[in-house]
């Protein structure tokens, strides 16, 4: 999240130089700032890709846009390599408004600005694969070069860093088989988790990299087949879903309807066979739940049969007040304020949630042992 706000930035910057250079620049021969307007306008396109469609990504693009527009002319006089001597008084009233909503979104961003979250603060490796494929058929990664090819859903894995000789936070490679390597990691289960319609796996990231500097290795994922279908069409996609929950009410219903329970159940299911495909079947999953039915879990522990080594419903614990949408005071500073909370760079919340989770999780291994 923190990446995508420095992405932002960069764009305000880009703009800034763009509309602020008729203040400076006198007895011109070439306007080569006004080359940034479009790069700044691509950057902001490509952030919607990126990382999905919000609010400022969307104002930011047409501010972009906008300012894009007005520079276009002078953009084909910088190619056609037509000199300039000065700017007009239209243009700079144009600059002068561009300028006030430019610094009037970096000042926004800023204020708004999620809390700088890093894998190795955490002792920590990320990895994120794309996947393509459906909850019915099954996943399989997409290949870096397989870049153009439309992705049905993200897996993520966090892992402690000390398994690792060197220091990656994020990468994409080939996905993880069964070694003997992995084969070591069994004293601990693996921890399973999956996103919904209105929150993403990256929404919960502070709390799955504590989980991972507690020595827990944590699969996370999000799905946007056909078969796991909460909005029609293009709106179920990566880019659109969550938006489309989050800012249209009648949409944000939905998620309590029993289709939403049962695309989250087999979520579930799905990435259950995607860690016994990675793991082998002898590993024991350990489940996270969000705001999920006692009947729904019950599925879901039911398909990793006897790899079950217990689950742990974020929504139990009273010190959670934001169930649905994950650690927003974090991750989603606007989502935040909206319900209330205010930014915590403390990461108070989520550590404790680690905790207990790690308690739990010791406490049921501890009573299985007794029993054996």
């Amino acid at each position: 999240m923190f990446d995508a706000f420095l992405s932002q930035m960069l764009i305000v910057f880009l703009l800034f130089i763009v509309c602020v250079r008729f203040l400076f620049a006198q007895n011109l021969t070439i306007d080569s700032c006004a080359v940034l307007a479009p790069i700044a306008f691509f950057i902001s396109l490509a952030n919607i890709f990126l990382w999905n469609l919000t609010l400022p990504n969307i104002f930011l693009t047409a501010l972009s846009f906008i300012v894009f527009a007005t520079n276009f002319r002078a953009i084909l006089r910088l190619f056609s390599r037509v000199f300039v001597d000065r700017y007009s008084v239209a243009f700079s009233v144009f600059s002068i408004l561009e300028l006030s909503l430019i610094v009037f979104s970096a000042v926004i961003l800023i204020l708004n600005r999620p809390v700088k979250i890093e894998p190795r603060n955490f002792d920590s490796k990320k990895t994120v694969y794309r996947l393509s494929g459906s909850i019915s058929h099954g996943f399989e990664q997409l290949l870096p070069g397989d870049f153009f090819y439309s992705s049905t859903g993200t897996l993520k894995i966090y892992e402690p860093l000390t398994n690792f000789s060197e220091n990656t936070e994020t990468t994409t490679h080939e996905l993880p088989t069964p070694t003997q390597e992995l084969t070591q990691k069994k004293q601990k289960p693996i921890i399973v988790f999956c996103g919904s319609e209105t929150a993403e796996t990256q929404d919960y990231e502070p709390y799955l990299l504590f989980l991972s500097k507690k020595g827990f290795t944590v699969l996370a994922a999000d799905f946007y087949s056909h078969d796991c279908l909460y909005l029609p069409g293009i709106f179920n996609s990566r880019i659109f879903r969550k938006f489309m929950f989050l800012n249209n009410k009648n949409n944000f219903q939905k998620s309590e309807t029993l289709a939403a329970k049962l695309n989250h159940t087999n979520s579930y299911k799905a990435l259950t066979k995607l860690a016994q495909k990675l793991y082998g079947k002898d590993f024991p999953l350990y489940f996270v739940f969000d705001s999920l039915e006692f009947d729904s879990i019950c599925q879901i522990t039911e398909t990793a049969g006897i790899q079950t080594a217990g689950f742990f419903s974020l929504n139990t614990i009273q010190e959670y007040k934001t169930p649905k949408f994950g650690f927003i005071e974090q991750t989603n500073i606007p989502l935040a304020k909206k319900y209330g909370f205010s930014r915590d760079s403390s990461l108070f919340i989520p550590r404790y949630l680690a905790n207990k989770t790690a308690e739990q999780i010791e406490s049921e291994q501890n009573a299985i042992s007794t029993t054996n």
